[in-house]
Protein backbone atom coordinates (compact mmCIF):
# COMPACT_ATOMS: atom_id res chain seq x y z
CA UNK A 1 0.00 0.00 0.00
CA UNK A 2 1.01 3.87 -1.01
CA UNK A 3 2.58 5.31 2.24
CA UNK A 4 -0.03 8.30 1.71
CA UNK A 5 -3.18 5.97 1.74
CA UNK A 6 -1.91 4.24 4.74
CA UNK A 7 -4.21 5.98 7.20
CA UNK A 8 -3.44 4.25 10.28
CA UNK A 9 0.47 4.93 10.30
CA UNK A 10 1.89 6.46 13.13
CA UNK A 11 1.34 10.84 12.94
CA UNK A 12 4.42 12.71 11.86
CA UNK A 13 6.21 15.24 13.87
CA UNK A 14 4.62 17.93 11.30
CA UNK A 15 1.24 16.62 12.41
CA UNK A 16 1.51 16.45 16.18
CA UNK A 17 3.19 20.02 15.90
CA UNK A 18 0.60 21.40 14.09
CA UNK A 19 -2.27 19.81 16.82
CA UNK A 20 0.21 21.15 19.58
CA UNK A 21 -0.15 24.41 18.16
CA UNK A 22 -4.02 24.66 17.20
CA UNK A 23 -5.47 22.86 20.52
CA UNK A 24 -4.80 25.70 22.47
CA UNK A 25 -6.36 28.43 20.66
CA UNK A 26 -9.23 29.86 22.35
CA UNK A 27 -11.72 29.81 19.63
CA UNK A 28 -13.13 33.03 18.49
CA UNK A 29 -16.46 34.39 19.42
CA UNK A 30 -18.95 34.70 16.95
CA UNK A 31 -20.88 37.72 16.54
CA UNK A 32 -24.14 38.50 13.94
CA UNK A 33 -23.95 40.26 10.92
CA UNK A 34 -26.02 43.33 11.13
CA UNK A 35 -28.88 43.30 8.69
CA UNK A 36 -29.72 46.28 6.88
CA UNK A 37 -31.56 48.25 3.78
CA UNK A 38 -32.66 45.70 1.24
CA UNK A 39 -31.59 42.77 2.92
CA UNK A 40 -33.93 43.72 5.94
CA UNK A 41 -36.93 44.32 3.73
CA UNK A 42 -36.48 40.75 2.12
CA UNK A 43 -36.73 39.25 4.97
CA UNK A 44 -39.63 40.69 6.34
CA UNK A 45 -41.25 40.10 3.11
CA UNK A 46 -40.41 36.80 3.49
CA UNK A 47 -42.01 36.62 7.12
CA UNK A 48 -45.25 38.59 5.62
CA UNK A 49 -45.18 35.77 2.92
CA UNK A 50 -45.16 32.94 5.49
CA UNK A 51 -47.90 33.97 7.19
CA UNK A 52 -49.83 34.49 4.49
CA UNK A 53 -49.35 31.49 3.50
CA UNK A 54 -50.17 29.77 6.56
CA UNK A 55 -53.21 31.19 6.74
CA UNK A 56 -54.62 30.42 3.52
CA UNK A 57 -53.42 26.75 4.16
CA UNK A 58 -55.96 27.35 7.43
CA UNK A 59 -58.63 28.78 5.49
CA UNK A 60 -58.28 25.47 2.86
CA UNK A 61 -58.07 22.89 5.57
CA UNK A 62 -60.49 24.68 7.41
CA UNK A 63 -62.95 24.44 4.28
CA UNK A 64 -61.73 21.38 3.79
CA UNK A 65 -63.61 20.11 6.78
CA UNK A 66 -67.27 20.39 6.07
Amino acid sequence: MNRKEDFHSAPTQDFLAFLQEETHQEPKPLSRAPVQGWIQVAFWSLRIYIVVMLVMVAIGFARGIH
